[in-house]
């Protein structure tokens, strides 16, 4: 399994790298459950206020964007919670990056104010092994689990030299993993993975990704340069996390702030991070840890606290449900408000219980439902205009009218040297959104959505690309108007994705299976219901894909996705 997979993310090359930046190669969405969500997509209720602290995702600077809210950072501290390394500003930080945010004595719901951004990545290592079907890779014994929404970097060296530079990684088709033969062990990708603690099994992910930052291998003494975070197994003599046990024979191990002896410090259920200098030996599956500490499953536990939690849902009730291993109470909430399902992304805000273990909810907003119909767009940003509600904006995309809001991951990529910049010098955020695209030379952006019962697009990440003449949709193919198939080149296969219209040369269109895509086999019957990749040429209105196949002109087919996969993107 594990090779076909691999040869079928190298196949997945062929295709046009801003393309696979936006839509993540094979990846499947909220955690893979499948389970269907009682929720819509639609963000409602909204909270009224910035909480006391607020944990998630970063979707855009100019300040930092967290939850919805823009906190002033002007005089916020960044702190590495592994390694106790302390800086001013937000250099460093990246959209997709998950941060602790914890406010000043001067904010106010009308203006927060960061007194503190905390930073804990899940992982730190060598890519051990990748599944392109699952849309998972394994990263120092945790399961990450790919979503249509994480974000890709590559901060290695040879990106920006000036001689021999490399392909940038901006997607899981560019990573490599560990290899071992014989004596000979050759290190995968190294990464730093972003995003929200999931399942514990062994057969569950462990980590839904909200980013996956790649970068030059360490040569440094950083205790956390190889590092795995997450709920514990506690046995007789061992510590697991995930697939990962832990060595705490010569660790500093540390729990409610003070060091303690590592016998005895975790129990079956807690979270502890635990890193090393050194590279374990690979793949991981044992690390040498240099420290071990508890972590807090939320950014404050005072009883009666205010506090705001992003994550991943991967277990749901009738009143309850369970994010980030936090029991979410939501029995305050107003009647009739629609409750979430596993895989689901949601911001829950509440308060803290007594135990300081719960949170009872007093705003639930569901950000992205498990088994939405996702859509992937490439091409040049017209209309862009206020939008209905205060706070969002509209832009046409390939002739889609798309509703970008605060949950939106804003990047521009479009400019040499984007991810050297100072977050604060560039300030692609929403509240900038409209003068920023319209000034942009490039105009080109990939943007990742989803669909709401109604049809309507919501975009989930917008990224600004250098100018192309590419354009690309992704998602599936429409039952009306009817598909009409062709087997002869010259004479087009014509169908459409929500409305976009395409014509195929059959010659171009082929199936996504490894053999398939690495021998380039044309396979020309398209079926409604079918998740496909188009890249082509715009013609009026109309994704021209022409008879000869290449990574800008082709027709990728998966096929209808099956129950454990409604929200798969093959994109």
């Amino acid at each position: 399994m594990k090779n076909s997979c691999m040869a079928r993310a190298r196949a997945w090359r062929m295709l046009p790298l801003t393309l696979a930046l936006a839509f993540g190669l094979a990846a499947c969405g909220g955690g893979g459950s499948g389970t269907t969500a009682t929720a819509t997509a639609t963000p409602t209720p909204t909270a009224a206020a910035a909480p006391a602290d607020s944990s998630g995702a970063i979707t855009a600077f100019g300040s930092v964007f967290v939850n919805g809210h823009e906190f002033n950072t002007n005089h916020a501290r960044l702190i590495d919670d592994d390694t106790g390394a302390v800086s001013a500003g937000t250099v460093g930080l990246e959209v997709g990056m998950v941060v602790d945010v914890k406010p000043d004595a001067s904010s106010t719901p009308a203006d927060p104010v960061a007194a503190e951004l905390h930073v804990h990545p899940l992982a730190r290592g060598y890519v051990d092994a990748a599944d392109a079907t699952a849309g998972t890779i394994t990263v120092m014994g945790q399961t990450v689990q790919l979503t249509s929404a994480t974000m890709f970097s590559d901060h290695r060296a040879c990106v920006s030299a000036t001689t021999s530079p490399c392909t940038p990684v901006a997607t899981a088709a560019g990573l490599t993993t560990s290899t071992v033969s014989g004596t000979t062990t050759t290190p995968g990708s190294y990464v730093s993975v972003n995003g929200y603690l999931f399942g514990t099994s062994s057969s569950a992910a462990n980590i839904v990704a909200t980013l996956v930052s790649v970068g030059d291998a360490p040569t440094g003494s950083g205790i956390a340069n190889f590092k795995a975070e997450g709920s514990v197994t506690v046995g007789t003599s061992t510590v697991t996390i995930g697939a990962l046990k832990l060595d705490l024979s010569k660790a500093t191990c540390i729990a409610s702030g003070e060091k303690t002896s590592c016998s005895g410090a975790f129990s079956t259920g807690d979270i502890v991070s635990a890193g090393a200098a050194a590279a374990p030996a690979l793949p991981a599956t044992t690390l040498v840890a240099d420290f071990a500490r508890l972590v807090p499953r939320m950014p404050v536990a005072t009883a009666g606290a205010s506090v705001e939690v992003e994550g991943a849902v991967s277990s749901a009730g009738t009143s309850t449900f369970v994010v980030r291993g936090l029991t979410i109470d939501a029995s305050a909430l107003p009647a009739g408000t629609a409750m979430p399902g596993t895989g689901d992304i949601v911001r829950v805000l509440g308060t803290v219980s007594a135990s300081g273990q719960s949170v009872t909810a007093s705003s639930l907003t569901i950000e992205h439902a498990a088994n939405s119909v996702n859509v992937g767009l490439q091409g040049d940003a017209g209309n862009v205009a206020p939008g209905t509600t205060t706070g969002t904006f509209t832009v046409s995309v390939l002739g889609q009218t798309i509703t970008v809001n605060a949950q939106t991951r804003l990047a521009d990529m479009s400019v040499g040297g984007w991810d050297r910049r100072d977050p604060a010098v560039n300030p692609f955020n929403i509240t900038t959104f409209q003068t920023y695209l319209t000034a942009s030379t490039s105009k080109h952006v990939l943007v990742a959505a989803q669909a709401d019962s109604t049809g309507a697009l919501v975009a989930r990440s917008l990224v600004i690309v250098p100018a192309s003449t590419v354009v690309s949709v992704a998602g599936t193919v429409d039952a009306t108007p009817a598909v009409v198939n062709s087997t002869t080149t010259g004479t087009p296969t014509t169908f459409s994705v929500h409305g976009i219209a395409v014509s195929a040369d059959p010659a171009a269109i082929i199936g996504a299976s490894a053999m398939q895509m690495m021998m380039r086999t044309s396979q020309t019957a398209i079926t409604a219901g079918d998740q496909v990749l188009v890249v082509g040429a715009l013609t009026g209105s109309v994704v021209t894909v022409g008879p000869t196949l290449s990574s800008t002109n082709a027709v990728v087919d998966a096929g209808t996705p099956g129950a454990m996969h409604e929200d798969r993107d093959i994109f």
